[in-house]
């Protein structure tokens, strides 16, 4: 099967403040963090952390090296987490992409870092609240790349991982 690269972003994806009931994730230096999954959110992560075609990225501006505190709520092995790269990992980017997607190094540091992330691999799949334009060039531009956006396009109260979506996302990632 073939390697998917995903990149997963947290609040507006996995922690969305529509689930009005907060749950414990865990405790990290002494302080509960609490967030907001859908009833899809649990079993989705079971089923990446199952899948051996996919390596999953978390990219959250948010949550950043906590990203795996999702991990663990969850009982799954802990992500890679993508968000953010260094400054020298941006640069090679920029150089490298910058023109050709009209990339700027603060409103397009995700995409300059999923792009670093990216490498040769044959299908990457981000998921997240919204993407900047430079994201849907480079879909536009490379047919390994799938976008999946978590803001429904006709009700923006249907964020995240949800009843609408997950058949989408399900299939695009060949998990069940």
């Amino acid at each position: 099967m073939e390697t998917v690269f995903l990149f997963l972003d947290i609040d507006g994806v996995v922690n969305t403040s529509v689930n009005a009931d907060s749950q414990f994730l865990g405790t990290y230096q002494g302080r509960d963090l609490r967030g907001s999954p859908s009833p899809y959110v649990q079993p989705f992560l079971h089923a990446v952390d199952r899948a051996e075609h996919i390596k999953p990225f978390w990219m959250s501006s948010g949550w950043r090296e906590h990203s795996n505190i999702w991990n663990r709520w969850a009982g799954i092995a802990p992500w890679t987490v993508g968000y953010p790269i260094d400054f020298a990992k941006a640069r090679y980017v920029m150089g490298r992409y910058g023109k050709q997607l009209n990339l700027d190094e603060i409103e397009d540091s995700k995409t300059i870092a999923v792009l670093y992330h990216s490498g040769n691999t044959p299908k990457i799949v981000w998921i997240e609240d919204g993407f900047s334009q430079s994201a849907m060039t480079w879909a536009k531009l490379d047919p390994r790349v799938t976008l999946i956006n978590t803001i429904h396009p006709e009700d923006p109260s249907l964020l995240g991982i949800q009843n609408w979506n997950i058949g989408l996302i399900s299939e695009v990632l060949n998990i069940s």
